[in-house]
């Protein structure tokens, strides 16, 4: 359940996603045709004039670097938008579509955008098969509902990152480092002040910022006081009274769940 409250032609693609939704910056329903030169990972790719794409509201797992071994199901993923995006021996030539997101650029350079092949959203079919985890940041929110509908989904089967066997989250007590994480604990104290501030029990702090706070109940954000969250976002370190303190930002209520 959320805890905001609120409920959330290939056949391998669920095809709930639709263009028609997209907060797009192009002015147009009918996106820009692209050819891809190179898949990344699950989430990154290169299109054959030279940009980089990253898809909007899915986060993969990593593939291994500097001597690190990949994250669980990262080769997996890839592969899966290799095979969706790429046409290979007889087979048709696809059409892949970019719809460039209302931020259009981040702060690696990258291009933010929905990739859809013969119309369908590929972040859906990544989200479907358990390949990635839904992540929602403002102003890209177009196809928020039908992706997290697609994560949903995929957890209920277990399928992919949601098997049992795959460790899915971390314990607040038991954060040793930044970077994506699904972060469980229980809040202790929540307080309004310019910012919306969300304290755990174990120091670990979870903040609204200005910005954000239209995608959330205030009513329903301080009826978490007591109760048991999971929330996913980049960890990052921060100075308070001296000590670091984890932090995350949260950018809208599809980041938290109500245990």
């Amino acid at each position: 359940m959320l805890a905001s409250g609120v409920v959330t032609s290939s056949p391998s693609l669920a095809g709930n996603c639709r263009t028609s939704d997209l907060d797009s910056v192009n002015g147009s329903d009918s996106g820009e045709r692209v050819g891809i030169q190179y898949v990344y990972d699950g989430d990154t790719v290169t299109l054959k004039d030279g940009r980089k794409i990253r898809l909007i509201g899915i986060n993969t797992p990593e593939r291994g670097r500097r001597g690190k071994p990949d994250q669980p199901l990262a080769l997996a993923a890839k592969q899966a938008l290799q095979t969706a995006l790429l046409a290979t021996g007889n087979s048709r030539a696809k059409s892949v579509r970019l719809y460039l997101g209302r931020e259009p650029v981040d702060t690696y350079g990258r291009q933010l955008g929905y990739l859809f092949v013969n119309g369908e959203s590929l972040a859906e079919m990544l989200l479907s098969k358990g390949l990635g985890w839904h992540v929602v940041l403002p102003p890209n929110t177009g196809l928020a509902a039908c992706l997290a509908a697609a994560e949903q989904a995929a957890k209920r089967r277990g399928k992919g990152l949601w098997q049992r066997s795959l460790r899915q989250f971390v314990r607040s007590e038991s954060l040793l480092g930044g970077g994506y994480q699904r972060v469980r604990g229980r809040v202790s104290k929540v307080s309004f002040a310019k910012a919306w501030w969300i304290n755990f029990d174990d120091g670990f702090v979870a903040v609204i910022y200005p910005e954000n706070q239209r995608y959330f109940d205030r009513k329903a954000v301080s009826a978490w006081r007591g109760k048991r969250l999971e929330i996913e976002g980049w960890v990052y370190a921060a100075k308070y009274r001296g000590k670091r303190q984890w932090r995350i930002k949260l950018a809208t209520h599809y980041g938290v769940t109500l245990l």
